[in-house]
Order: structure tokens, then sequence, then C-alpha cells
């Protein structure tokens, strides 16, 4: 009796014991988990802030070339199609009307600053070394000159701008080509150069809408059969356009007003007999001046 009770008493105490050790080892695996997943949580958040942090930065790279791309595109060629009007501005009043006109340019514009002023506006200046024009012209309404003591009508001594209505007013009569039974008409050739400020905004992905004002210093020819006049001077131009990517299409309008000399290789016989010196007027210049203005339409190409 005495020894099943000591053997009782010895079963008992292991049992208690082995439960007070699993009693501990619980308690220290669930603190070695607690302990673990506070790590795997501050791993993972740590991950995903540079996650965001990387996305950041592939978003803002991202916009930089989208930026870049919409706006590289900085030289250009512009083909145009114009109606202007042309009327002389001294002499006899005379208009002419234009059949048919077309102009090829090319130019750069150079950008004040990288980035877009508000994510969408750059101000910058065009220029260009090539500006070509062509106009066939016929004459429209030729005045007369009101009397007075230079008049043919009330002077007899010759009229200073004799000789320049047959010249420019599409009459060829008189000319070595009007023998042969050839008229060319009347042309206007062109070629100038380009220079102004601009600004370009741009809304929408694409999309370019710009405004600029040019400076065009030029030089100017008026080809009528075998006369030939020509001239220098500064016209100007204003327009706008819209671009999308390589395309653009635009209008401005184009005035000038230029002084021209029409050589003449005609002997004057009455200057020859009031000054005794005809050598002198085997080359002479007949001075006029003509203004300019009207609309020019194009598209482009930019790259």
């Amino acid at each position: 009796m005495g020894i099943k009770r000591f053997a009782a008493g010895v079963a008992l105490s292991f049992l208690v014991l082995s439960a007070a050790q699993a009693q501990e080892i619980k308690a220290d695996s669930i603190g070695s988990g607690t302990g673990h997943r506070n790590e795997r949580s501050d791993s993972l958040r740590i991950l995903s802030d540079e996650l965001k942090q990387l996305k950041s930065q592939l978003d803002a790279g991202e916009k930089e070339r989208q930026v870049e791309t919409v706006w590289k595109r900085k030289k250009y060629w512009k083909l145009g199609f114009g109606i202007p009007s042309i009327e002389r501005t001294d002499g006899e009043a005379m208009t002419w009307k234009t059949e048919f006109a077309v102009s090829l340019q090319r130019g750069k514009t150079a950008y004040f600053h990288s980035k877009p002023l508000w994510g969408m506006v750059k101000f910058g200046i065009d220029y260009g070394f090539m500006d070509l024009s062509y106009a066939k012209l016929k004459l429209k309404t030729a005045g007369t000159a009101t009397a007075s003591s230079s008049t043919p009508a009330t002077s007899p001594g010759p009229n200073p701008d004799d000789g320049f209505d047959e010249i420019v007013s599409d009459d060829p009569s008189g000319s070595l080509l009007s023998l042969a039974g050839v008229d060319l008409g009347m042309h206007k050739f062109e070629y100038g150069l380009h220079v102004g400020p601009s600004i370009s905004v741009n809304p929408w992905k694409g999309l370019i809408v710009a405004a600029y004002f040019h400076a065009l210093p030029t030089a100017s020819g008026i080809l009528e059969n075998d006369s030939f006049s020509y001239g220098f001077g500064c016209a100007l131009s204003a327009g706008a356009s819209v671009s999308y990517k390589a395309i653009s299409v635009g209008v401005e309008g184009v005035w000038s007003s230029i002084k021209y000399k029409q050589a003449s290789f005609e002997d004057d016989e009455d200057d020859e007999s009031s000054s005794g010196e005809g050598s002198a007027d085997l080359f002479g210049t007949k001075d006029f001046r003509l203004k300019q203005k009207g609309p020019r339409f194009y598209i482009a190409l930019r790259f």
C-alpha cells in the first residue's frame, strides 16, 4: 500500500513537471512567432515604400520622355499658297490681281526654356534663311493721274513715268518678244529670310497651337517679257498654326512696301537732244514703289 502511494506521487510529480515544461515551451513558441511576424511586417512595409518610390521615379521619367517627344520637332518646311493684292503707291494708280502664288519656307524654332511653363507653354524665336515665293500677276485696274504740270496732257516735256506702264501693266507692246508674238506675262519672284518671336501651347498630347510675328528681309524681282525690275525691302508677317505630331497647317498675313528699279536699255532721244549726252542714257533706271498685302495658307512638316 505504501509502495503504491509512493509510485502514484512520483507519477503525479512527473506529470506536473511535464505540464509546466510544456507550458514554458508553448509560451516561448508564441513569443518567437510574434517576433517573426513583426519582422516580416517591417520588411513588407519597407519593400512597399521602395516600390512606391520606384514607381514614382518611373512615372516622372515617362512624363519627361512624353514632354520631350511633343516638343522635339523644332525644324519645319512650309509649302504655302497665297492670294496677295499688289498696288502702285506712287505715280499712276494701278493694281494687280494674283493668278497664282506659291511659296516654300524652311526654318527652325529655338525655345527660350527647356521645360514648358505650367506644363504646356513655351516661348521661342523662329528663324530661317530660305523663303522663296513666286506669283503670276495680271493687271486689274489702271487709273489716270490727275492733270497737272507734270502730266503729258498739260506739259510738252517728257513724262517722268513714261515707259513704266508698258513694263508693269501686262502690256507687251514695244518689247522685243512681242515682235515675235510671244507674251510671257508678268511674274514676281522673291527671296527672303525670316526671324521673329513665337508662342506655342500644348493643350493635349501631341497637339501644339502656335502664334508668331516675323520680319522678312526680302529681295524681289519682277519680270515682264524682256523687262526686269528689282528691289529690296522688309516684309512683315503674322500668323497662327495648328500642329499634330509632324503635320501642321496654318495661315498668315504678309504685307510689304518695296521700291523697285527698272533697268532701261533704250536711248531716250528727247533726253539726248536736251542734254547732249545720249551715251549716259544707254543704261538708266526708273523707280516705282509697290505695296503688297494678303493671306498665305500653308501646310508644313515638322521634324
